[in-house]
């Protein structure tokens, strides 16, 4: 018998009775036909099953403690969940009042005891077949709206893409149209680019020249001004030296001022020429210890900072790709600058080294007067002084040289500062 009993149960059956003999008898016979039949013995536990994994069909009893089937049956149909699980009473009432109640409160069928079981298992079966078919019913409907909307859409999609394809035709005819105007007027303008182009590298390689002339210009100018200017003050100062007693007041100050400008051309010409040299002098790059080019640079400051009490701090410094004259002149720069810029304590000068962007940021930090914020673009530019000679001497050439030799390393320079808090000035070196 076991052999022909189907592998999937018929129908998963919910059996709802507080007799445990009809319990065992419906389950009993309800396995045999091949149903997976759940026992529960009151209706508490009925609304925990149904909840948990509802049945495909309950059979319940009406007359339970507690709880009655008519109640059990009333919160299964309040109930989405469980709206739709056909229920069949099964009771020993059989009044005609019972059965009405019994459909009211959403029955399927009554049954009443004692029943014959092959009527049970006909209206299980009969249903069970009822309710997969509105089942059936209800996908096919739910898929036949689906595609009524969908042809629907379809059409009025269809209907507007036509439109915009009328569009596109006429929208295209324009296009090609312009764009073969365009296509004209892209000939003429590739014409002129090329022409343009040509210009254009021609006026730089004027420019290139041009530059070129002019730094040789500025350094034989400045070269062949240091002759004459040293023979004036020679002079100067030999008038000075031998006419002292036979001169007034006035013509004494007079003569130190000539010495005085020709010390400051002196040191302007000088600036000029190693100004100059920055862009002239293309030595070819090497590896270079930092650490040693800021010793270098510390040696040729050491009478200033000497004199200052100045305490410059750095330690364990990179090594770059690059020319040590002018790297020793950018750190010598730097730190004369932050030297001489001081406030009445000694100055504190500190640099640094860190690994940014695959580059060496390197920086340069003062305890000096600082710079204001609408000054600190500018100090870069040649002949740019933000003090004048009696407070701090000086060419205003400095700077714009360490932006040259930096910038001839292909890194950039800037500075961050307030005044009266110190200075910070920033480097990249490759």
């Amino acid at each position: 018998m076991d052999r022909d009993r189907p592998q999937t149960p018929l129908g998963n059956i919910l059996v709802v009775d507080d007799t445990p003999e009809n319990l065992r008898l419906l389950s009993t016979m309800l396995t045999q036909r091949g149903y997976a039949p759940r026992c529960v013995i009151n209706g508490q536990m009925a609304l925990r099953a149904c909840n948990s994994n509802p049945p495909d069909l309950i059979l319940l009893d009406i007359m339970m403690p507690q709880m009655n089937g008519y109640e059990v049956c009333q919160h299964l149909k309040a109930e989405a969940k469980t709206r739709e699980i056909p229920v069949i009473f099964i009771s020993a009432k059989d009044e005609v009042f019972d059965k009405v109640n019994a459909f009211a409160v959403g029955a399927v069928d009554y049954i009443s005891k004692p029943f014959q079981f092959e009527e049970v298992l006909a209206r299980i079966e009969s249903h069970l077949t009822l309710r997969k078919l509105q089942k059936q019913l209800k996908e096919q409907n739910v898929l036949l709206q689906e595609e009524i909307s969908s042809r629907l859409a379809v059409e009025n999609t269809l209907q507007e893409k036509n439109q915009v394809l009328q569009q596109e035709i006429s929208n295209r005819r324009a296009v090609e149209k312009a764009l073969q105007e365009q296509n004209l007027l892209l000939q003429q303008e590739i014409s002129n680019r090329q022409r343009a182009e040509s210009a254009l590298l021609k006026s730089n390689q004027e420019l290139a020249r041009s530059n070129a002339e002019l730094e040789q210009f500025a350094y034989v100018a400045s070269h062949d001004l240091q002759a004459p200017l040293a023979t004036i003050a020679s002079y100067s100062q030999l008038l000075e030296k031998r006419y002292q007693d036979r001169l007034d007041s006035q013509a004494n100050k007079f003569i130190g001022n000539i010495v005085h400008g020709c010390t400051r051309m002196q040191v302007l010409i000088d600036d000029l020429l190693e100004y100059s040299r920055v862009g002239r002098n293309q030595k070819p790059f090497e590896l270079v210890e930092c650490d040693r080019v800021v010793e270098q640079a510390l040696a040729n400051l050491q009478a200033t900072i000497r004199d200052t009490g100045a305490v410059v701090n750095y330690s364990d410094l990179p090594a770059v790709t690059g020319e040590v004259s002018q790297l020793v002149q950018l750190f010598q720069n730097l730190i004369g600058n932050a030297i001489k810029y001081r406030q009445e304590s000694p100055p504190v000068v500190t640099v640094t080294a860190c690994k940014h962007d695959n580059k060496w940021l390197f920086s340069v930090a003062d305890n000096g007067i600082g710079i204001a914020m609408q000054h600190q673009e500018r100090i870069f530019q040649i002949f740019q002084r933000l003090h004048t000679q009696k407070e701090y001497s000086g060419t205003g050439i400095g700077l714009a040289i360490c932006q040259k030799i930096v910038e001839r390393h292909g890194g950039s320079i800037w500075v961050e500062s307030e005044v009266g808090q110190g200075s910070i000035f920033y480097f990249t070196l490759g």
